[in-house]
């Protein structure tokens, strides 16, 4: 099994993929930020969640294409470290993995 620092970069790595597949969302949203358009705060605000909403999902197709023995090693390391879940869960999306993982809730203390 791998290690924690193993996944750790194994999940740091499917983040870099995703942010990258998912760039140009976040340069509009940028760019919508830095227009004077007097309602941009609130359009960039929304461009963020999206882009955002759009890298998790870029993260998901990552993990789900992962090596069963590398997914295993995640959902050991869910259960093992707060940290390491907490980065985990921000990646994938709150509510994706409330509906993939409900079961990796055991063995972590709150």
């Amino acid at each position: 099994m791998k290690t924690l620092d193993e996944v750790w970069a194994l999940i740091d790595s499917l983040n870099e993929e995703a942010h990258s597949n998912a760039w140009d969302s976040w340069v509009a949203a940028d760019e919508m930020e830095e227009s004077d358009d007097e309602d941009s705060e609130e359009t960039a605000e929304q461009l963020r969640e999206e882009a955002s909403n759009e890298q998790a999902g870029y993260f998901r197709e990552s993990y789900w294409e992962l090596a069963e023995e590398d997914r295993e090693a995640i959902k050991h390391w869910l259960t093992k470290d707060n940290s390491f879940r907490y980065q985990f869960i921000t990646w994938f999306g709150y509510e994706a993995f409330e509906e993939e993982f409900d079961r990796v809730d055991e063995g972590l203390d709150g």
